[in-house]
């Protein structure tokens, strides 16, 4: 998954450097126009997820008729029997509860992707190589021995604000190994391998030289500056981040839709929601430099302005009490139709039932049916032509004895 997210990052690195550029080389504002251009590229998504939201909503009085069904039923099979009609009451309005959550899928991978750049500006705004990136940390480790603390081990952006100063750049110029082996996959500027270590340190000495490295200054603020540092007052840093998120979070609900099932929710689950995702992030933020923790905060507030912006062009439906209830008659007339198609049924195979019982009775095999081919029509004419017969000799002799008689 880290390929997936790395490929992504890799992609849109040219927008970083771009955003870095037209930003003057201000970390701060870079991020702040990187956060604003992938707000702008997702918003078709964000659309996607509102109408989605517009259609549930309109859905909702046939949703409520539903659940007022079995209000008060709380066994185990009434709820599913409620869950069963709410799923057949949206494929039958051809709904798709799941298209809500495919934006946001597709968003994931990408806001994943975004922290290795805002993480590793050596590499998605100067432009060096990994290997290059792998001996620039190391040499700094060992000129300021942050590798002891362990807090800038997978960062570089304190590397980076380090080498904005001049002084430092050439110390750790002057630092870098003479002599060593070339790291694995090392490549110079133009993409073309080295193969030993002399054109290695040789081309990593000019691409130190001639980059342009961001400014992590925001008035008194460093942005490259973990909270956990030594410097009491950055500690307001994962306050602010966790005050930001919660009241963005809090207001935002106001903005969105809200569906049943969500609002029948225990309210001491939605606010243990509402807390436990800004204090994640307060806790996170301390742990890393200031950059992430702004870079999160525009996130929140550009996130909070789009929600804002889709819920005044396309407003979801506010239900009404006269839609619940022509909704409920609906529901009522439905589930009568439904119960009189079962009686029929039921009417039927019992009527099946008594014919089948009654030709048992009366011996002959069940589903016996009376043959009507040929040979009962030979049969019937055999016994024509029996009765016939008979009658002619019955005649015959009653004739004779009047004959006797007469004599």
């Amino acid at each position: 998954m880290s390929a997936l997210f790395e490929w992504l990052a890799e992609g849109l690195k040219y927008l970083m450097i771009l955003c870095d550029n037209i930003a003057a080389h201000n970390y701060w504002l870079s991020l702040l126009l990187f956060a604003l251009i992938i707000k702008l590229l997702l918003f078709p998504l964000g659309i996607k997820q509102q109408r989605n939201q517009q259609k549930l909503a309109l859905l909702r009085p046939k949703e409520e008729a539903i659940r007022r069904k079995y209000k008060g039923k709380d066994d185990r099979e009434s709820r599913q029997k409620m869950q069963q009609e709410i799923m057949e009451m949206h494929q039958k309005e051809k709904y798709n509860q799941f298209g809500g959550c495919l934006p946001m899928f597709l968003q994931l991978p990408i806001i994943f992707s975004l922290y290795y750049i805002v993480q590793n500006p050596l590499h998605y705004i100067c432009r060096f190589g990994k290997a290059q990136i792998e001996v620039i940390m190391e040499t700094f480790n060992r000129l300021t021995n942050y590798s002891s603390g362990g807090a800038y081990q997978n960062l570089t952006i304190k590397a980076t604000s380090w080498l904005r100063s001049g002084d430092h750049l050439n110390e750790l110029i002057n630092a870098l190994p003479v002599d060593g082996s070339v790291p694995n996959g090392a490549v110079d500027a133009a993409g073309n391998a080295l193969t030993n270590y002399a054109s290695f340190r040789t081309d990593l000495v000019s691409q130190l030289q001639n980059a342009v490295f961001p400014k992590f200054n925001l008035w008194f603020v460093d942005l490259s500056v973990t909270p956990n540092e030594k410097i009491w007052w950055y500690i307001l840093v994962p306050i602010v981040t966790f005050l930001i998120l919660w009241l963005t979070f809090k207001i935002q609900k106001k903005f969105t839709y809200q569906p049943v099932a969500a609002e029948e929710q225990p309210g001491g689950s939605m606010k243990l929601m509402e807390i436990a995702m800004p204090a994640m992030s307060a806790v996170i933020s301390f742990s890393l430099p200031t950059a992430l923790a702004f870079y999160w905060i525009y996130q929140n507030l550009l996130g909070f302005g789009q929600q804002v912006l889709l819920s005044k062009l396309f407003p979801t439906h506010k239900m009404t009490d006269e839609e619940v209830r022509e909704a409920m008659r609906e529901a009522d007339r439905q589930a009568y139709e439904q119960r009189k198609a079962e009686e029929k049924k039921k009417k039927q195979a019992a009527e099946e039932e008594r014919i089948i019982s009654s030709q048992s009775k009366s011996g002959a095999p069940a589903g016996w049916v009376e043959p009507m081919g040929p040979s009962s029509s030979n049969s019937d004419n055999t016994s024509k032509d029996t009765k016939g017969k008979k009658n002619k000799f019955i005649g015959t002799a009653e004739i004779k004895d009047n004959k006797k008689d007469d004599e």
